[in-house]
């Protein structure tokens, strides 16, 4: 079969995720998906190596039937205390769910939801974005060859009892190669000791592929690409 062109299917990106965590080469999930190996590439570098989270709603937040529960509860003119008593929520929960939701006479139940979901799936602002500070200090350190795993180490040793200076190596690493959260300068990469582009599983080491490199694409084509992926994603 002819590699395509097009792009991937939501069932064939989960496929893609599944074998790059497994360990499979890039030209063996581009054979295995009937896709050329620059095409994976472009996908798995545009998300810095990391497999995209799934988005579910939080268990604590309420459901669609629960919401519905409040609006007839409100139609029948019930207080917020027995509409709250009968879905098993907090009084508080259930009056902060009406007031964000244009109060009693304009609650509706549909609206109200959708409004929910779309707050759950904003992303989440990065925590080295949110403080400058530890952004400054890990940066610096990056400067001086140092690696995220020594950086975090440091990091927890001189800040022991401040949260907001304590971050994982997998974070600065996250910062470094998913351009669209990115909030290190690229430039930051190079002093990486792998030199790679993108994170990639242990597992890989067993199957023969330099980190970062394509198998059947030469090496100064995966360059350009890699190369063409960053100017238009970089954050400077």
């Amino acid at each position: 079969m002819t590699p395509g062109h097009r792009g991937l299917s939501d069932a064939q990106r989960a496929e893609l995720w599944q074998r790059w965590k497994a360990g499979n080469t890039l030209t063996e999930i581009g054979r295995a998906l009937g896709k050329l190996p620059a095409s994976i590439f472009g996908v798995v570098v545009g998300n810095g190596g990391y497999a995209p989270s799934s988005r579910a709603r939080s268990e604590r937040s309420l459901s669609l039937s629960e919401r519905e529960e409040i609006s007839r509860g409100l139609t029948k003119g019930l207080s917020l205390r027995r509409i709250a008593a009968a879905i098993g929520r907090a009084a508080s929960t259930v009056s902060r769910e009406v007031a964000a939701n244009g109060g009693k006479a304009a609650y509706r139940a549909a609206d109200a939801d959708s409004k929910a979901c779309s707050r759950a799936l904003r992303p989440k602002t990065p925590k080295l974005r949110e403080h400058v500070k530890l952004q400054r200090a890990v940066a610096s350190k990056l400067s001086l060859d140092w690696s995220p795993e020594q950086i975090a180490g440091w990091l927890r040793r001189a800040f022991p009892n401040r949260g907001d200076m304590n971050v994982s190596h997998e974070t600065i690493y996250k910062s470094l190669f998913i351009q669209a959260r990115g909030v290190l300068k690229k430039e930051l990469i190079d002093h990486l000791r792998s030199r790679r582009i993108s994170r990639r599983s242990i597992k890989s080491t067993t199957k023969g592929q330099a980190r970062g490199q394509i198998v059947g694409v030469g090496r100064d084509s995966a360059a350009r690409l890699a190369h063409v992926v960053e100017v238009q994603t970089r954050i400077t």
